[in-house]
């Protein structure tokens, strides 16, 4: 079974943004500048013992902008001191890595002044999330290095919802069923409630079950559902028929506008209970079967009739011959009949006493807990036969039942055996022809690099189960 990686998850681990497959975005670029309704700060500013002449006019305090938009305010500085001054200015606070000041430095002669414009860009995505920001705008003179003077204010992101949704993958075979994974993606910068429904376009020919409709999808997180598709009839023959069926992904109203409906398309390829060879294969040994009925009554069954009676009459004077000498050593096997029962007695005694040991079978399971890790470091889980003895392993079944991220190693001591990625495994059974010989005292190990925990979990959880021989 081949798992196909969520173009999601692949972009999200690159650190790209390459589009979704499906999009909705809303936001709605608004700029508040009112000169008549500004806050006003002038005078001497003390800092360290430094007095500073600056007078500063800052325009609305309060600001609101669409992510991906842009919003500006302006700040009057005068040089009220009695000499020339540059003075720098700068924004501080939360908001200041997506702000910038025009012009940064001013020069003012003595009681002149400067408009600066402050501009607001807060980039659309979910790093920067909906909500008020505050910020200082810092004007310091060149004059008076220690001192500074700082106008503050709020900018209010505004909220917008951007939803991606992938069925991975997007097309499978089964007999019985088929299971998939529906990736949900939260690109916004609020959090989003979000309903899953699952419609059946041929009416009621499907039994579609997710693993959860409704959650709530943080800003930048991905929630991945485990969708299990079943059709409700089966048939043993024909050729393979093709179901459709959707998902439709819906953001429930908040205070702001919603993304629009979702709509995600998958197609299960249901095949045969019996699968092709059977017929012919049936057909073959029935032929067979009749075959050798004919040969055995033709040729085999007279023959052997024929070579029982010659055997027969052969043996019938051989008896008479053996029966007289057999009553002469009857006497003689009178006496030896006592010796050769107290051999025999010491005979059962010594092959009680020597008896062979014979190997002991052993179940055993390794189960994990590993804590998420970003170095690729893997944690080691072991165990050792009892008494420390050797081992033959014939079988082993691995099982990632939270569908855990990451990495799994088996080795037998320093030697891996096997290394599989735990997005590809769901429950996996391994036989070997040629049994693993673990030496004594030797540990089986399992080792997890945990990337991303399953869901209801902190910690990867697989584990694996072996079947196994203790030797004497």
């Amino acid at each position: 079974m081949v798992q196909h990686e969520s173009s999601i998850l692949a972009r999200r681990r690159a650190g790209q943004d390459g589009g979704p497959v499906f999009r909705a975005a809303r936001g709605r670029p608004e700029v508040r500048e009112s000169l008549s309704e500004s806050v006003s700060r002038s005078g001497s500013c003390v800092a360290d013992g430094i007095t500073m002449n600056v007078s500063t006019l800052l325009g609305d305090p309060t600001l609101s902008v669409a992510a991906g938009e842009e919003v500006t305010c302006d700040i009057q500085v005068r040089n009220v001191s009695g000499v020339v001054d540059q003075l720098s200015i700068d924004v501080v606070g939360p908001a200041a890595p997506w702000a910038t000041v025009e012009p940064a430095t001013v020069n003012l002669l003595p009681g002149s002044e400067a408009t600066v414009t402050v501009s607001f860009s807060p980039p659309r995505g979910p790093d920067v999330r909906a909500g008020s920001y505050p910020f200082g705008v810092r004007v310091g003179s060149r004059e008076e290095p220690d001192s500074a003077s700082v106008e503050e204010g709020h900018v209010e992101v505004e909220p917008f919802s951007d939803l991606d949704a992938e069925l991975l993958p997007a097309k499978r075979r089964g007999r019985r069923k088929a299971t998939y994974k529906l990736a949900v993606e939260n690109s916004g910068n609020a959090p989003a409630r979000v309903d899953v429904l699952a419609v059946d376009p041929e009416d009621d020919q499907l039994d579609i079950r997710l693993d959860r409709e409704y959650f709530t999808l943080q800003p930048g997180t991905v929630a991945l559902l485990k969708v299990r598709v079943k059709p409700f009839d089966r048939f043993l023959r024909g050729d393979p028929r093709t179901h459709g069926f959707e998902f439709r992904v819906n953001e429930e109203p908040q205070d702001w506008e919603p993304a629009p409906e979702l709509v995600v398309k998958g197609t299960m390829v249901q095949d045969r209970l019996m699968p092709s060879w059977v017929m012919p294969a049936l057909i073959l040994l029935t032929v067979l079967a009749l075959a050798l009925t004919a040969l055995w009554f033709a040729v085999v069954a007279p023959n052997i009739r024929t070579i029982a009676s010659q055997q027969v009459e052969g043996k019938v004077d051989e008896a008479s011959k053996a029966a007289a000498a057999a009553s002469s050593a009857a006497a003689q096997a009178g006496g030896a009949a006592d010796k050769a029962h107290a051999d025999l007695s010491s005979a059962q005694a010594a092959t009680a006493t020597t008896s062979v040991p014979q190997p002991t079978p052993l179940d055993f399971r390794i189960a994990t807990f590993a804590d998420p890790t970003t170095d690729g470091s893997y944690r080691r889980f072991t165990y050792t036969a009892p008494n420390n003895k050797k081992m033959q392993i014939s079988d082993m079944f691995l099982q990632n039942p939270r569908g855990d991220k990451g990495f799994m190693r088996i080795a037998i001591g320093d030697k891996v055996l096997l290394e599989i990625g735990l997005a590809d495994l769901t429950d996996t059974p391994y036989s070997f022809t040629n049994t693993l010989q673990v030496n004594a005292g030797e540990p089986v190990v399992v080792a997890v690099n945990c990337v991303t925990p399953g869901g209801g979990s902190a910690r990867c959880t697989p584990s694996a189960s072996f079947s196994a021989k203790v030797l004497p």
